[in-house]
């Protein structure tokens, strides 16, 4: 290839990738679009302020090339371009301003080079707690720093998303290492994998249950309060959270191993899967095909075959006053699990006297929160930390 012609291709690209952000930021006004209301979000939410500093150096740029040559295309694409400046400022301005009502503190440094979840140099103490047909099943222990004082460290539980058939315990090491850094002794469960062939409806939660019974006996020779124990997790996760939490405190989780269930004194679920009927019938013409994949893995089949199943696995079903209170943190914009079922459970925790507090992130899709120092994960951190902190988990 000539230079000319790589000179050319890479013009087609820049400016393909400009009117591509312009579409994607109004897709982030208008998420009813199809794929664009996807797009602007997952942009927003993967490249973060880059969004800002990469579409403000196109509209530089197309500008002064349209001043050069005055061709209405040039104008077009440097239009485009502006306007994801333009908008991507104010997503971004609104998702800070939406932090800092609850308490959150932005570092746009941090921001700007936010980075991926994992983090090869954690220390971290690998066990097994259980044994699912043949699998060996583990839970990771992330210990914070030796005290002298005698004291003990809240016990902080994470059970990761997927759609109950994807990702691994080690998920979201980065906010593992945060959480340690300020006190907290982190544990993470692994749990058996939903397939085509092997659901796992009726035995994640006995098996989980396993783990906390594992958790409650055990915290203590790692250095944890297995009196204050709390329980996160995001997307399906949030969907085991929720349901262990509250029968766990109810008295009706029944673990697939002997031992004493802790009290949970507080769940965090972000963007959880409360209503897994809904999820299935999700009538988005593109993720929702993967929202009916991840259900009939669980449950084996569809509402309409198994509606016992789905009731069971789905989180307003366990709601009592015995339930912990409960921080909900929901993206606007997801488009794989409808953020007005969550509305609509909050609601009903209201009503059964449950201590709830719901956050509306806006402009943001699902996992938005997944890159470790983004706005989104600066914000949820500080959120759950302060949460934690209101509902007797405070690190002393």
């Amino acid at each position: 290839m000539t230079s000319s012609r790589l000179v050319r291709f890479f013009r087609f690209l820049a400016n393909a990738l400009l009117v591509l952000f312009g579409l994607g930021t109004l897709g982030s006004f208008f998420p009813h679009i199809p794929v664009l209301g996807i797009l602007g979000p997952m942009l927003a939410g993967a490249l973060g302020l880059w969004t800002v500093l990469l579409t403000l150096a196109g509209s530089v740029w197309g500008f002064w090339r349209w001043r050069s040559n005055r061709k209405w295309s040039t104008l077009v694409v440097a239009a485009f371009a502006f306007f994801a400046t333009s908008g991507m400022i104010f997503v971004h301005a609104r998702q800070i301003s939406v932090a800092k009502t609850h308490g959150a503190q932005i570092n746009l440094s941090e921001a700007l080079f936010a980075r991926k979840q994992a983090d090869d140099n954690l220390k971290v103490e690998t066990v097994f707690y259980a044994k699912h047909v043949g699998q060996n099943l583990p839970l990771d222990v992330y210990r914070p720093k030796a005290r002298t004082d005698g004291k003990t460290a809240p016990v902080f539980i994470y059970i990761h998303g997927g759609g109950w058939g994807a990702e691994t315990l080690k998920q979201r090491q980065a906010d593992f290492r945060w959480f340690v850094e300020r006190g907290y002794l982190v544990m993470s469960f692994e749990y058996p994998l939903s397939s085509d062939k092997q659901p796992t409806w009726n035995v994640t939660h006995p098996l989980l249950g396993c783990a906390l019974v594992w958790a409650n006996a055990n915290a203590a020779r790692y250095g944890g309060d297995a009196s204050r124990v709390a329980l996160w997790g995001e997307s399906a996760g949030g969907n085991l959270v929720l349901n262990l939490s509250y029968k766990a405190n109810a008295g009706t989780l029944t673990p697939s191993c002997s031992g004493a269930l802790p009290q949970v004194r507080a769940t965090l679920a972000l963007y959880p899967v409360v209503d897994p009927t809904q999820m299935h019938y999700n009538p988005d013409p593109l993720i929702g095909r993967f929202g009916r994949m991840m259900t009939v893995r669980y449950t084996g089949g569809t509402p309409k075959q198994y509606p016992d199943r789905y009731r069971e696995i789905a989180s307003a079903t366990h709601i009592s006053a015995k339930a912990p209170p409960t921080l909900l943190i929901i993206p606007e914009d997801d488009h794989l699990v409808v953020a007005e079922a969550a509305y609509a459970f909050e609601a009903k925790l209201r009503a059964a006297g449950v201590t709830s507090e719901l956050i509306r992130m806006p402009y943001a899709e699902h996992s938005f929160d997944i890159k470790s120092g983004s706005i989104a994960n600066q914000m949820v951190r500080q959120t759950m930390l302060r949460f934690l902190e209101q509902h007797d988990m405070k690190v002393n």
